[in-house]
């Protein structure tokens, strides 16, 4: 997207007064963490279960190109971009547009670009395939895309050609066709499922998110007057999520909600440039990436300001006794240990086999080191995965002969004397957390189910009561 990045930042003439890596500050009500990306986050990206895919490298000629993180690990999938567009997920195929090709600045020499690209398995491939083997549609067939969506049959493109001419691209298997004309600086795409929403500039650089059916029928504006409209996402509450503004003062970019009124609520500020932006509805979580910041920035409602996002654990219970152990830290990624140990006291019953289980780590600069949801399921004999249950549904264990990111055994032990008493442990191997340099405090997460079963425990440190010997991560 690094055409309209400078079209907007030069023509809103705030480019020396945007800080590139500003730190990010939620709004009263939310939270933040980061995730870290091997280079500076490029294009799109979009969270699937434990895999998230984001854009990578630097822009020119086949210099771009897609991994996907499993943990810390880091697992290139799509190579020789030259400047990525929004993301989006089909099922397993990841969707992306490049916009530098042909006569661009900075592209001489590129084979391919200008067009929309569908890497197939993209939350599972092991290997990369070049931009070349996944164009749907000819090099040079979408000037100046930005953003992608899947909807039933189609692809949406959103081209940003300028005043008057932007328009959103349909793409059906290998056809393109003008859905929607007469646009300017297109950004993103979003929908509810009949509504179209597309984020527009125009030539006075003001923003506004404009409504379509899925027909191209013009249905009004959701919202004008917008210092910037770039991205978009529509979160689980209905709100069109909007990145690309300003604060009054220019002094950084920001992520804000828009409500069907048009009510806007600021989720966070803070950022260089905000731009593509990816709801992940299971998790509750807004995904922004900050323009030529190694993170992903994770954004999500924190009603009782704990830190934790609310659709992880509204009201998380104490951890008694805990201990957290990530180990061999001083070797490559992939062969990390990890344990978290303790006991909380929940509403309810537990039940793994049916909601499974997510255990989440970061640190107090909110950067996240684990973060692994365990499916739930019934033990299966043959692939030797799941959870099982004693006979009196008061033990749970869960186990994985791979793991999951490395996670291959939970274990969840309900007290038959005390009321809402539980014990665990987790245990992984062959894992990729990165937490040598974790800043003190260190939390951790573990959730049963969305409805308040969770624990949260903090560690303060310093060592020897939290702290890194070298090789290990011990706190307690």
């Amino acid at each position: 997207m690094r055409s309209l990045v400078r079209t907007v930042m030069i023509g809103a003439a705030v480019f020396a007064a945007v800080r590139a890596g500003a730190a990010v500050v939620p709004a009263t009500g939310f939270a933040v963490r980061l995730i870290p990306t091997p280079t500076p986050a490029q294009g799109g990206v979009v969270w699937r279960g434990n895999a998230l895919l984001v854009g990578q490298g630097s822009f020119g000629a086949g210099s771009e190109y897609v991994v996907r993180l499993d943990g810390a690990l880091a697992t290139t999938i799509a190579t020789g971009f030259n400047s990525l567009g929004g993301f989006d997920l089909d099922g397993t195929t990841l969707y992306t547009v490049d916009n530098c090709y042909g006569m661009d600045v900075g592209c001489t020499g590129a084979t391919t670009g200008d067009s929309l690209y569908a890497v197939a398995d993209a939350t599972t491939r092991t290997d990369a395939v070049v931009a070349d083997a996944s164009a749907v549609l000819p090099a040079g067939s979408i000037h100046l895309g930005q953003d992608v969506l899947a909807i039933p049959g189609a692809v949406l493109v959103s081209d940003a050609v300028g005043v008057g001419a932007g328009r959103v691209v349909k793409v059906v298997g290998t056809t393109p066709s003008n859905l929607v004309t007469g646009l300017d600086y297109l950004g993103g795409l979003a929908t509810d499922g009949t509504t179209l929403f597309v984020g527009n500039l125009d030539g006075n650089f003001v923003g506004a998110v404009k409504k379509y059916g899925l027909d191209g029928m013009a249905a009004g504006t959701l919202v004008g007057g917008l210092s910037g409209s770039y991205g978009l996402a529509r979160d689980d509450m209905g709100n069109v999520l909007v990145t690309g503004g300003l604060t009054d003062d220019f002094s950084s970019s920001t992520l804000i909600g828009v409500a069907a009124d048009g009510h806007i609520t600021e989720w966070a500020h803070g950022f260089g440039f905000s731009s593509d932006v990816f709801f992940d509805p299971d998790r509750g979580t807004a995904l922004v990436l900050d323009f030529g910041v190694a993170a992903v920035t994770a954004v999500c409602r924190d009603g009782d300001g704990d830190g934790i996002c609310d659709a992880d654990c509204s009201t998380p219970a104490s951890v008694a006794k805990p201990t957290l152990k990530i180990g061999k830290q001083d070797t490559p990624l992939g062969d990390d240990t990890l344990a978290f140990k303790g006991a909380m006291t929940i509403p309810g019953t537990p039940d793994p086999i049916t909601t499974g289980a997510r255990l989440l780590v970061d640190d107090d600069a909110g950067r996240v080191v684990v973060d692994v949801t365990i499916p739930g399921g019934a033990y299966d004999k043959t692939s030797k995965t799941g959870w099982k249950a004693n006979k009196s549904a008061t033990a749970w264990t869960f186990k994985h002969p791979v793991g999951v990111l490395g996670v291959k055994q939970v274990k969840v032990k309900r007290s038959t004397k005390t009321p809402g008493l539980v014990t665990f442990a987790v245990a992984g191997k062959h894992g990729a957390w990165a937490a040598a340099d974790a800043t003190l405090p260190v939390h951790a997460m573990l959730r049963l189910t969305p409805a308040g079963q969770c624990g949260l425990a903090t560690f303060p440190g310093p060592s020897p009561a939290c702290g890194f010997d070298g090789k290990t991560l011990v706190c307690k």
